[in-house]
């Protein structure tokens, strides 16, 4: 529920941006760098470096830009690293995995505010803005619900899920070798076709739709099947799972299912069965460019995969699989794809 900052800022009773922006907050910035140092007891760089994990710019010297909250969480990571529950550079990268998503979280959150206000009082983006700034603290503590079900409800899902595929998978004998990235995954891309000709004869209200539609069929299909889409890429998103005849059947409903209703044009899509790099809730690797380039080479509601997933593939029930003529991908040489399809 939210503290009396956050009702006080409910009725008004904070004019400035400042105020709103510490009620939000929880506390008010008074502390310099220097004070932080000495109420911790910290090297000055140490909580220098968790500022900076927090992709926030660091304050100048005798500047009050931290509140007592900031402590609070310096103090918990370092002591996260200091027992080693954890190593220095892996509580980095989850620091900055945080900031990242809930920087994104927050804009996406206010910017949805914005055009709510806009869209219902007939206001332009500024006013709309100045309407949300008055009015965003009636949402937070709602928002902090939010995100903490919706947190533990996918770490809950990807422990089930991880689950399930050790026991389907079981043991894959000796460690790949030492130059091999660490896991396997397929990797998908679907893209609208013709987006960039279509979407510059919409509107902003059309465009929205467009995306919106797309992006929630996208999801929708991926998660019916327990896959991850990675990221969403404006006129395409990216997928993942962690073996290959689900990646198939997201790629068939993906190309299938996209643009059926005529609402939204038809889609392409790539898939690759290789070995990737995770980091920061992406991955990486070769079979991810081949992925991508081979939705480029598909055809309107068509399935490219390259030959190493055809043989993962081969004699699956309810899979065809076609080669198809070679084709010249700058940085990647020849690529033989093959089509795929239902039997």
């Amino acid at each position: 529920m939210p503290d009396d900052r956050l009702k006080k800022l409910a009725r008004g009773e904070y004019s400035t941006a400042e105020d709103r922006a510490d009620a939000i907050a929880g506390a008010r910035r008074t502390l310099t760098l220097a004070d932080v140092q000495e109420s911790t007891g910290l090297d000055r760089e140490i909580i220098a470096g968790f500022w900076r994990s927090m992709g926030l710019a660091l304050p100048a010297e005798g500047e009050a830009a931290l509140t007592s909250k900031d402590v609070d969480s310096i103090l918990a990571a370092y002591e996260v690293v200091a027992y080693g529950v954890l190593g220095r550079q892996t509580e980095i990268q989850l620091l900055r995995a945080v900031s990242h998503t809930a920087e994104r979280l927050a804009w996406w959150q206010f910017e949805s505010l914005v055009d709510d206000a806009a869209e219902r009082y007939s206001l332009d983006a500024e006013s709309a803005r100045l309407v949300v700034l008055d009015k965003i603290a009636d949402m937070a503590d709602i928002f902090e619900e939010q995100l903490i079900y919706a947190w533990r409800s996918h770490l809950s899902r990807i422990i089930r899920r991880v689950g399930e595929a050790v026991s389907e998978i079981g043991p894959q004998g000796s460690a790949p070798a030492p130059e091999a990235l660490p896991l396997q995954r397929a990797v998908g891309f679907a893209d609208l076709v013709g987006y960039t000709a279509i979407s510059a004869k919409l509107d902003a209200t059309e465009l929205d739709l467009l995306v919106q539609e797309f992006m929630r069929e996208c999801r929708d299909i991926v998660a019916r099947r327990a896959g991850r889409v990675v990221k969403e890429l404006g006129d395409g998103i990216m997928f993942v799972t962690d073996e290959p005849v689900r990646a198939s059947l997201i790629a068939l409903d993906l190309a299938e299912q996209i643009g059926r209703d005529k609402t939204i044009p038809p889609a392409r899509v790539g898939l690759v069965w290789g070995r990737v790099l995770g980091r920061f809730g992406d991955v990486f690797g070769p079979s991810v460019n081949l992925a991508s380039r081979l939705t480029g080479l598909a055809a309107p509601g068509e399935v490219l995969v390259d030959s190493a997933t055809a043989e993962a593939l081969a004699g699956q029930p309810g899979l065809s699989i076609e080669c198809q003529g070679a084709a010249a991908v700058p940085g990647l040489g020849e690529v033989r794809p093959y089509r795929l399809a239902r039997g």
